[in-house]
């Protein structure tokens, strides 16, 4: 086989019989980038793929379906129940029947905490954002790929926004509303009985999807916000935390506040409502800024400072591995958001207490009663901690999961310890409660490192997939239920403070030498008993579970 080359001038070139010298498909059909409406269908089609591979890569199909299985159970019992909360049982008389709840506080215990999760649960804004600069090649997920691929950032995130949505629908408000139908099924059956009505469960599945909806879209807004840079970071808080304030004060109606509580009052307000909540995503979604390059953040040594503070911890890896994370917390820009999300939920009920008189309350709340809850607010906090990079560059090293959970553990209490003890004292101050602040620390301290505890056990680096384990979840709710509705059923019989008033002007006055005070009542004394004795429990608890890391994920490869 042979070649000729022939070599002619330019001038000698018929433009009209040779073909323009450009790129061309080849005859191959090429596909053009998508946009609109399209963009957005076929994004959300495979993040909702997306999602449900990721969660199945943690837990088997089996373990899924007991989620949403155990919901329903769970509201089936809450259904049956709930002619004694409401006042309607036979069993009951006029005394008791005062001491129930109206119908309009039963729509608003449903729809407040419904509100508050989905608050929790909205920050795409971050999530996008964390995704992009930190992107791998083992980990590129579809919300990084307008980074990668002709996709509109805009809409990635708002297909986001509409995915997340139609799954908590599916995998959690679905299950509660199919327990409501259960429960009001065995009405029909032996002596059980229940004041719901069926054709009341429809309309409260699209009341609970538009508080849901809500819940996220201003979630997703107020980080959209906080991700501009400039006066939007210090304001967007204080936004967050006055508007929070101001709807618990009731100083707006609440069919305002919550506009799945107006959805519940008229279903004819549904279809407004959605697209007030895909208004406020779109609008989110357009502040997104489309900023994919990775900034360059200079900074001073931190990783010798961070470990000479943390001596305290001895010279072994646990040393050097929580520096190690606070080195990442600062360097990322992190620690100040995940400070923000842990103290302003707590500034807001500091703010409604602040405000509000609860001698008034119809059950007797005292300092006692906040110091529980604030465990809580934990488990968002270890999530961060977990989410924040990708480990599995560890496996390499001659380190275990084990070891590394250990150490967000500790990051996770000497980075919020403080905001918790500040809000405790904060709270003893306004309800002039002093003498009971030992009491109240105390059973904060032992309740917080006690959920987080359990959460490192149970979900260990992948705490965001775990919880929709069927499995999992049935122990991390038998785990915090029961000591959490303990201790805070136990406060109530801590209303009369005389006692710590008493040992409070004991030790004030007489010090070292100061006398035992006898408790007024023998209620009170065995509620106090009872306190401490959980507590306890709660510590002892911490430290076994702390302990059997190793065996549950001694041999696991480090991965989130």
């Amino acid at each position: 086989m042979s070649a000729t080359f022939i070599s002619r001038d330019w001038s000698e070139v018929n433009p009209e019989e040779n073909p323009q010298y450009d790129s061309n498909s080849m005859g191959i059909k090429l596909l053009n980038p998508l946009r609109g409406w399209k963009a957005f269908h076929v994004t959300f089609k495979v993040m909702f793929i997306e999602e449900y591979r990721e969660n199945l890569d943690f837990a088997q199909k089996r373990r899924i379906v007991m989620f949403p299985l155990m919901l329903a159970m769970i509201t089936m019992v809450a259904t049956i129940g709930l002619q004694f909360l409401v006042g309607e049982s036979t069993a009951q008389g006029g005394e008791i029947k005062d001491k129930t709840f109206t119908w309009d506080e039963m729509r608003l215990f449903l729809h407040l905490p419904l509100m508050m999760f989905s608050l929790g649960m909205g920050s795409f804004a971050f999530l996008g954002r964390e995704r992009i600069l930190s992107r791998a090649g083992s980990k590129n997920y579809l919300l990084a790929a307008p980074a990668l691929q002709p996709l509109n950032n805009s809409i990635a995130h708002l297909a986001y926004f509409t995915k997340d949505l139609l799954y908590y629908v599916i995998l959690i408000l679905s299950p509660v509303i199919f327990g409501m139908g259960i429960g009001i099924t065995l009405d029909y059956f032996g002596q059980i009985s229940t004041p719901l009505l069926w054709t009341s469960l429809f309309p409260t599945w699209l009341a609970m999807t538009v508080t849901l909806a809500q819940g996220l879209c201003l979630s997703f807004l107020a980080s959209s916000l906080w991700l501009r840079g400039g006066v939007w970071t210090k304001i967007t808080p204080i936004m967050v935390i006055v508007v929070g304030t101001i709807a618990g004060l009731g100083l707006i109606p609440m069919e305002i506040a919550l506009w799945g509580l107006a959805v519940q009052l008229n279903t004819i307000l549904v279809i407004p409502m959605i697209a007030l909540a895909f208004l406020c995503a779109w609008v989110a979604s357009k502040l997104i800024l489309d900023d994919f390059e990775v900034t360059t953040v200079s900074r001073k040594e931190l990783f010798e400072p961070i470990y000479a503070r943390l001596r305290f911890l001895g010279k072994g890896t646990l040393r050097l591995l929580v520096a190690k994370e606070f080195v990442d917390l600062v360097r990322s820009g992190s620690l100040k958001k995940m400070t923000v999300s842990y103290s302003v939920p707590l500034i807001v009920l500091l703010m409604m207490a602040w405000l509000v008189d609860f001698a008034e309350a119809p059950i007797p709340i005292n300092l006692l009663s906040y110091a529980p809850f604030l465990g809580f607010f934990g488990f968002n906090f270890y999530s961060w901690l977990t989410a924040l990079d990708a480990p599995d560059h560890m496996n390499g090293l001659p380190l275990s999961v084990p070891q590394l959970i250990r150490a967000k553990v500790v990051v996770y209490f000497l980075a919020t310890s403080w905001i918790s003890i500040l809000f405790v004292v904060l709270m003893a101050w306004k309800l002039d409660e002093f003498a009971a602040l030992p009491v109240a620390l105390i059973v904060m301290l032992a309740n917080s490192i006690y959920i987080v505890s359990l959460t490192a056990f149970l979900m260990g680096l992948r705490p965001n997939k775990a919880i929709f384990d069927g499995r999992i979840m049935v122990w991390f709710w038998i785990g915090t239920v029961i000591p959490l509705l303990s201790l805070f059923l136990l406060s109530f019989t801590q209303g009369d403070t005389e006692f710590y008033q008493n040992w409070y002007s004991q030790v004030s006055q007489n010090g070292l030498e100061a006398t035992a005070v006898e408790f007024t009542n023998d209620k009170m004394r065995i509620g106090f008993q009872g306190i401490m004795y959980v507590s306890g429990f709660l510590i002892v608890a911490s430290i076994l579970l702390m302990k059997l890391l190793d065996r549950r994920w001694g041999r696991a490869a480090f991965n989130n």
